[in-house]
């Protein structure tokens, strides 16, 4: 079962699932090391939870630090598209068919012998369980 974690909006607080099982399989091929592969998590903290219990393909803790932002997850027709911004409220579901245009972060994680850069966005809330990127577990 993953993960539920506290997030407040509005004065009110919800519960949001954070995490994947720690023995979930690993997502789908390039998932979460591509910007249009990103892990979808909930706004900071469960950012922050997604990287806390991600491990190292030895199972060792990664060393992690935020790079910036890299841009939309795809690429808008118009730079100028109103649902760039419309799209940065948490709250607002992207309707059927409509191009996922959330900001997306890049982060390094630092396993021994290796340095991953992994993507995540942050703007699905509540976010669906994620599974680890190809390689990496997730801890309970």
């Amino acid at each position: 079962m993953g993960w539920l974690g506290l997030a407040k909006k509005n004065n009110y607080f919800f519960f949001v699932p954070l995490l994947a099982c720690a023995h979930a399989v690993p997502g789908p091929a390039g998932m979460g090391l591509t910007k249009e592969r990103a892990v979808e998590v909930c706004l900071p903290p469960g950012e922050k939870a997604y990287l806390a219990a991600l491990r190292c393909p030895g199972g060792e803790k990664p060393l992690w630090k935020r790079t910036g932002s890299v841009g939309s997850r795809t690429q808008p027709v118009d730079p100028d598209d109103p649902r760039i911004l419309l799209q940065m409220d948490p709250e607002r579901p992207l309707a059927p068919g409509e191009p996922d245009l959330h900001i997306v972060d890049a982060v390094e994680a630092h396993c021994p012998g290796a340095t991953y850069t992994l993507f995540l966005d942050m703007y699905h809330c509540p976010a669906p369980a994620q599974p680890p990127p190809e390689g990496f577990t997730l801890e309970k």
